[in-house]
């Protein structure tokens, strides 16, 4: 075998670890999250000149930055990001309960 056929089998094999590939999701990861963060700003900013509640993009914002703290300490184990994920729980539910009483009939 010769060096592009080995470098070519160890891609195959590695398709999961493949440093090329983390990269390339990591940056669309990166795009992904600046473009939810634009558009929660964008709808907020918007629901703030027209008078309408933002509780609800705050919600989604919220449970958005929990979830990440929370995938965080599950393999870091860092004591701030168990902190960020125990408020982040408590301002997603008072988000999401402010939400739900303010749309009641």
């Amino acid at each position: 075998m010769d060096k592009k056929e080995i470098l070519e089998k160890s891609r195959k094999e590695n398709l999961i670890h493949d440093e090329g590939a983390m990269d390339a999701r990591r940056k669309g990861q990166q795009v992904g999250i600046a473009g939810f963060m634009f558009l929660v700003a964008a709808v907020i900013i918007y629901n703030l000149v027209v008078g309408i509640d933002s509780t609800l993009p705050v919600a989604f914002l919220l449970g958005y930055l929990t979830c990440q703290a929370w995938g965080e300490y599950a393999t870091r184990r860092e004591k701030i990001t168990l902190i960020s994920g125990i408020i982040g729980i408590i301002g997603t539910i008072a988000a999401l309960g402010i939400y739900v009483v303010s749309t009641l009939p």
